[in-house]
């Protein structure tokens, strides 16, 4: 599981609000730095931050941390939050990458749930990150769906009733995901 993040970067202009982001972020015990310009928190990015939460009010800022952000080996998990954020700005952030919308004013529950949300392994983070804004969210599907098939498959014998077990689903519903898929499909291939 990814850790719970003990360092967030907080792109933030206004004082006050930056100042509520760290005590709220503070109550879960992650300890925030603060930036007022995309410049400085860009700067800041080397310093590894885990979590970054960036104020989508002023999109070209915001654009240019998220996609520095997430150019990053090991990128953080990427908060987007703004009063008024232009919906263009968040559909380019969400194709960046960015991976939640959190509406003002943001609660510490809210950034537990996103986080409990995205705590996936990071080596599949890894593997599904690029696909975004490459692919539909049908295609990915199809993709993650295969991948989890052939190796329930692999690792039942190819018994359709134990790869139903492994995965929690009906036999049913791997007998229509068997039927939707080419042979080929089923065989393991480099990344999947």
């Amino acid at each position: 599981m990814v850790r719970h993040p003990c360092m967030a970067l907080v792109l933030e202009p206004d004082d006050s609000v930056r100042s509520q982001l760290h005590a709220m972020l503070a109550s879960l015990s992650i300890q925030a730095s603060g930036a007022s310009t995309a410049k400085q928190a860009i700067k800041s990015l080397s310093l590894g931050f885990e979590l970054v939460l960036v104020n989508a009010d002023l999109p070209d800022p915001a654009l240019e941390l998220v996609q520095a952000a997430l150019a990053l080996r090991k990128p953080p998990t990427v908060f987007v939050t703004g009063t008024a954020p232009d919906p263009h700005c968040l559909f380019e952030l969400a194709k960046l990458g960015a991976h939640a919308y959190l509406a003002p004013p943001v609660s510490a529950a809210d950034v537990q749930a996103c986080l409990h949300a995205f705590s996936l392994p990071e080596h599949l983070m890894q593997l599904i990150r690029p696909l975004v804004g490459h692919l539909g969210m049908k295609e990915i599907q199809a993709h993650v769906r295969r991948a989890l098939l052939s190796e329930a498959l692999a690792r039942s014998g190819g018994s359709r009733r134990s790869a139903a077990q492994l995965l929690g689903v009906s036999r049913p519903a791997i007998q229509k995901w068997l039927r939707s898929l080419a042979p080929e499909d089923l065989s393991p291939s480099e990344g999947w």
